[in-house]
């Protein structure tokens, strides 16, 4: 039996030992032969992202299964088909073309080409010759991509580095973490890799794109994760032992000579000792014996400090590297929750003398609120506080006993209420804004302690992040806030030209965003449905009078002509770099289901899933109001008339979800 018909096999067997009564919560999909990240053994399936995933079950406290599968194709199929929720493993890249949800990357792996040890091959020789890689992976497109001529593709890594060994091909195209796993595991010792290494895609998990909800959860838990060191201790788990970066080298050749340098030192010191003993008498003896005792010891404390100073070193590197992390999210699509919620997690994981903080903010009202806690009760999220009430530093400060003398004795009571004992002594500082305070960031000791100046120095550094992503999203939403009264003020001028829809796209946007809440969008999500129903018949301005302002119903002429404004209104948006995500959702608002609408034809799951939520709310509006040619049904009519057209009209999932949405909020 080959190879791949045994890896087959097993997981075939795999799939008769799941328990058909033990349902799970979220069901990942996975390649299971790609080691270390999804792998068989011994009958059981594990690996980095297997142990991940069960740890973002826990985070969200979901039950988690996985369907293994042989290929990766079959994985992403699994998700297509719904007999998974998602793609534990999956190569992504940016502005790459894909049927699924990526989430967050959790793993950034470097590719590398293997060959024999004994070839002399160049990467531009290899352009030449034969090199294996998996099939449909970003590995294959990226070497078809730079002009590699003889590209085979096998059905896992295992059978990759097989045809390499057996001499099938001249070189194979795999992960470094798949590599160091078959050296370590295989017995490969006649391969190595070339110098040149790429960074292609990031592995992320891939999600139904009917489940944003899920997507939005997974990044939140791997957030998580991350800010609580447990995605840390998985990394170091799967992978410290085959670090061979050239941090790792360095600090093994350093420690080597260090243990070298010390047993040189101890053999010759032993050597003396024989000699002495040899020619001296016996207090000679037990005095050349005192002093190598002393010598002995002083090498030991020596070697101490040398293992200290090292552990200082580590422990100093792993706090750079969470920085460099809080940094990576400073981006205007980061929610202001997450980003401080995972800020005061690091803070209070950098100062070891805080047992608690808060994050206090000033929101568009002028009011100042709690954004994150840690240490307190959820009750402080319900205050709306004055500025003037809270602690306003000008820099990093000490300070003792923080108080709440500023505040109404009701706010302060809320604080003491919240607080397990009064607060010793804290590190504050403020949240700056060109030069202006927008909130201050605080974290609390409980006891007498004295902070270290390490500790003030990495405060100091994340309360300057907190400040630049303070100021990012005040800008951001300043910049909106003009956007969104630039667009009210359009289509306020598009209902001048057509009074008979006077209100009729604020109704569309509400309706639109209210409905998507309803199954299951949030934040930001919701947010673009709602400008999206603002805008999508913008296009009408592109619509001569004549037809627009006609009272009466219009001619097969004039229909073609009103036709185009769903055209129109996407030509518009794709013209605007903060509006164009819109434009394909505005643009198939008039589409139908069974490919019978306009402009282009499209049916079932090629429309938007965005348009199809605001082809439901459009003719909901249009059919329940009245116009000058006719009067609106009413709503139980309307709502009759959706649920008839789902399955031709409209989506048949979602002009269900729409019926009981309507029956819930308007009747």
């Amino acid at each position: 039996m080959t190879r791949k018909a045994k890896v087959c096999l097993s997981i075939t067997l795999l799939l008769f030992l799941i328990p058909v009564g033990a349902k799970a919560d979220i069901v990942f999909s996975v390649h299971a032969y790609n080691p270390p990240f999804a792998y068989m053994q011994s009958g059981k399936l594990q690996g980095f992202s297997v142990d991940l995933a069960k740890e973002i079950g826990k985070v969200l406290k979901q039950k988690v299964d996985f369907l293994p599968t042989a290929y990766q194709s079959d994985a992403v199929d699994a998700v297509k088909q719904g007999k998974a929720d998602a793609v534990l493993l999956m190569g992504f890249y940016e502005n790459a073309s894909t049927t699924l949800l990526p989430t967050d990357p959790y793993f950034y792996p470097y590719y590398v080409i293997v060959v024999k040890k004994d070839s002399s091959y160049s990467v531009d020789d290899l352009k030449q010759k034969t090199i294996a890689v998996v099939d449909g992976t970003t590995m294959e497109t990226y070497l078809a991509m730079h002009n590699f001529k003889n590209i085979i593709s096998f059905g896992n890594q295992q059978e990759v580095i097989d045809a390499l060994e057996s001499n099938r091909v001249n070189a194979a195209f795999m992960s470094e973490e798949s590599y160091k796993y078959f050296v370590q595991n295989s017995n490969i010792k006649d391969t190595k890799t070339l110098p040149e290494k790429v960074q292609l895609a990031q592995y992320v998990i891939g999600v139904n794109p009917k489940n944003v909800v899920l997507q939005s959860q997974i990044n939140q838990a791997l957030l998580q994760l991350k800010s609580s060191g447990k995605y840390d201790e998985l990394i170091k788990r799967w992978f410290a032992t085959a670090d061979l970066s050239s941090e790792f080298v360095s600090s093994l050749v350093r420690n080597v000579a260090i243990g070298v340098f010390f047993g040189v030192v101890a053999a010759a010191l032993v050597f003396y000792w024989i000699l002495r003993m040899l020619r001296l008498s016996k207090r000679e003896l037990g005095a050349a014996y005192e002093q190598l005792a002393a010598e002995n010891q002083q090498l030991t404390a020596s070697y101490e400090e040398i293992l200290n100073v090292n552990k200082e070193l580590e422990d100093l590197r792993g706090k750079e590297k969470n920085l460099l992390s809080l940094m990576g999210q400073l981006r205007p699509d980061v929610e202001d929750e997450t980003f401080y919620t995972y800020l005061l997690n690091l803070a209070l994981n950098l100062v070891p003398e805080a047992q608690a903080g808060s994050i206090l903010i000033m929101d568009d009202d002028g009011l100042v609120r709690f954004k994150a806690l840690v240490g307190y009760s959820n009750l402080l999220e319900t205050l709306d506080m004055q500025p003037e009430w809270i602690y306003h530093p000008t820099e990093v400060e000490v300070v003792q006993a923080l108080n709440d003398s500023n505040m109404p004795p009701d706010v302060a009571a809320v604080f003491n209420s919240a607080r397990p004992e009064p607060i010793a002594v804290s590190l504050a500082a403020p949240l700056l804004v060109n030069k202006q305070w927008y909130g201050s960031i605080f974290v609390d000791s409980f006891e007498e302690v004295e902070f270290s100046q390490q500790s003030l120095e990495l405060f100091d550094s994340l309360s300057s992040l907190a400040s630049a992503f303070t100021a990012l999203k005040v800008h951001e939403r300043t910049a909106s806030k003009f956007l969104k009264e630039i667009i009210l003020i359009l289509v306020k001028a598009l209902e001048f030209r057509d009074p008979s829809t006077a209100g009729h796209s604020e109704r569309v946007a509400k309706i639109a965003s209210d409905f998507a809440s309803f199954i299951g969008y949030t934040g930001s999500n919701v947010e673009d449905i709602y400008w999206a129903g603002i805008l999508h018949d913008i296009g009408k301005v592109g619509v001569a009078d004549y037809v627009l302002k006609k009272p009466g119903s219009l001619t097969p002429e004039e229909y073609i002509e009103m036709k185009k404004h769903p055209v129109f209104s996407e030509e518009i948006l794709s013209q605007s770099d903060t509006l164009k995500k819109y434009a394909k959702w505005v643009g198939a608002h008039h589409e139908r289901w069974d490919g019978n609408g306009y402009p282009r034809g499209l049916s079932g799951e090629e429309i938007p899933i965005e348009g199809r939520i605001l082809a439901l709310a459009d003719a909901f509006d249009a059919m329940s109001t009245d116009r000058p040619y006719r009067k609106g049904k009413s709503l139980n009519e309307a709502i009759d008339e959706i649920a008839k057209c789902g399955g031709t009209q409209f989506d048949p999932y979602l002009a269900a979800q729409f019926v009981h949405f309507l029956k819930r909020n308007y009747l």
